[in-house]
Parts: structure tokens; sequence; C-alpha cells
């Protein structure tokens, strides 16, 4: 089976080009890419200005996990809190101090962050943004009620016929999530983004697996919190470095020209995924 945007390791260690561009039908025109290009580019440095410098982001981050992990550690505790305060004073002194530390870098961080993106300034970039996404979407022809979903995406090696998901450089998490608009018609399943539209004839979409393993991934895209609402249900769970930890994914297995390929999604995009194509998730053997 080939991952689409799996990126196959196995014979080249610097392989970076993904499997799917079989199944790209329209890219955006040079002029909306190149303007996509120079928004983002204005966006995220409006974002980075809008954050506190790395080496306070770092204390914040530090003083935080030591705070957590001190008061831990006094609730674990078998006696009480003024004998232990008596016999180790210094973890409850540590434990307030990082935490003053933590919530004035805090306050801090959303001070700045509101101060430059409420600017004219910053306005004016996000929101030039979002209208060259708009015209993306509007020339690859996506309904503007096509919902959002993430796809897994991740780098793998073939070992004794079976994909083994492999880590490259500084990963934080194996997989990746993008996220990609996806909708149907009589004859397709289209997933788009704002590099190009692809298309997935239904007459070669054969089954959904549901795949019972662990996964982490990069972070969490939908407004609603992954513990509140329709995600509740999934019990997922973030980590200290915002990675998204699920207990089981799902594999829309294609066949085209002689070829097998597998559309790798999160347990909670199952619900879009079996509307659009009327088939039900085969649970794992």
């Amino acid at each position: 089976m080939k991952p689409f945007l799996g990126i196959d390791l196995t014979a080249n260690k610097k392989n970076e080009q993904f499997h799917g561009e079989e199944f790209l039908v329209l890219k955006p025109s040079a002029a909306l890419s190149s303007s996509l290009e120079s928004s983002t580019e204005k966006a995220e440095e409006t974002v980075a200005r809008a954050k506190l410098p790395l080496p306070f982001r770092i204390i914040q981050y530090v003083c935080g996990l030591a705070a957590l992990l001190l008061v831990s550690g006094i609730l674990r505790g078998e006696v009480s809190f003024a004998e232990g305060y008596r016999n180790a004073p210094w973890i409850y002194w540590g434990a307030g101090i990082c935490a003053v530390i933590w919530l004035i870098l805090w306050l801090w961080s959303r001070q700045k962050s509101n101060a430059v993106l409420s600017t004219e300034e910053s306005t004016q970039t996000l929101s030039h943004l979002e209208s060259v996404s708009d015209s993306i979407y509007t020339e690859l022809s996506v309904p503007g009620d096509a919902k959002e979903v993430d796809i897994l995406s991740f780098f793998y090696k073939v070992k004794d016929g079976k994909i083994k998901v492999c880590e490259k450089g500084l990963q934080i998490a194996q997989y990746l999530n993008p996220v990609f608009k996806i909708f149907s018609n009589s004859e397709n399943l289209y997933l788009s983004n704002l590099e190009g539209k692809y298309a997935f004839p239904l007459s070669s979409i054969t089954s959904i697996h549901t795949v019972k393993k662990h996964i982490r991934m990069i972070g969490w895209n939908k407004e609603e919190a992954l513990n509140k609402g329709i995600y509740k249900q999934y019990k997922l769970t973030a980590d200290d470095y915002g990675c998204v930890h699920c207990k089981y994914y799902h594999i829309l297995e294609i066949n085209h020209q002689g070829d097998v390929y597998g559309i790798y999604f999160p347990c909670y995009e199952l619900p879009v995924f079996e509307k659009l194509t009327g088939l039900k998730a085969q649970q794992e053997a």
C-alpha cells in the first residue's frame, strides 16, 4: 500500500516526495500562489512579533513544568502539608517561585499578543491572507460548505512487506496532520488544500480499515477543544509538547491503476469519510 502523503525512505533516506501527486487534478494559478506565499510570510512575521522572545518562552515552559512536578510531589506526599514543609521547605518555595514566574510570563505573553494582533497593520495582514486563501479555494471550485479534515502524513520504511512509520530529523511526533477541505460529487471524493485539489474516483474506493494503534500527532487544528463536544468520545489527550494522542486511526483504501493507496486519517474524522463514501469502517482483525 502507498500511503497518501506518505514519504518512503526505504531506498532513499533523503527522499522528500510524498505519494499522491497521481491524484492531483488542479493547482492554483501562479499569480494566486505568489500572492499566498507573500501573504503567508507577512502573517508569520506578525505572529512571530506577537510571541515572547524565545529565551523567555523556554523559561516559561521550564517553570511551568517544574511547578507542576513539584506540586504533584507535594500532593502525593504521605505527610501533612505542615510536616512536609518542615521536612523540605525548598520544595514548597520552589513550586511557588516557579508558579509565579510562569504566571508573570503568561500574562506578559497575553499582553504582547493582544498588543501586536490588535493593530490595524496586523488586522490587514491576516485579513489579506484569508482573502487570498478564499480566492484559491474559489479557483479550485471547492464548495463553501466543504468540511475540514485532518489527514495523516508521515515518513516510513517498508520492512518485510510492512509499512513502518519512522522519524526524520528532530520531529516531536511521527505524524503530521495537515488540514484539507473534503467534499464529493457523483464521481469523485475530493481533498483540497491551498496547494491543489486531489480527486479520488469513488469507483476505486474499496474500504475503510480501523487500526487500533496509538499514534501521536503534531498538534490540534480544530476550534473546539479535543476533550469537549463531539471530540470527547474519542478520549484524545495532549502532552506537554502540544502533541495530540489518538488511540486508533483509519485508512481509506483505494485501488488505482493496479496500485493500492491508503488515505490515513485520525479516529475523529471517521463520520465525515463514512458519510461521503457510503462505507462503514471495518474493525481490525
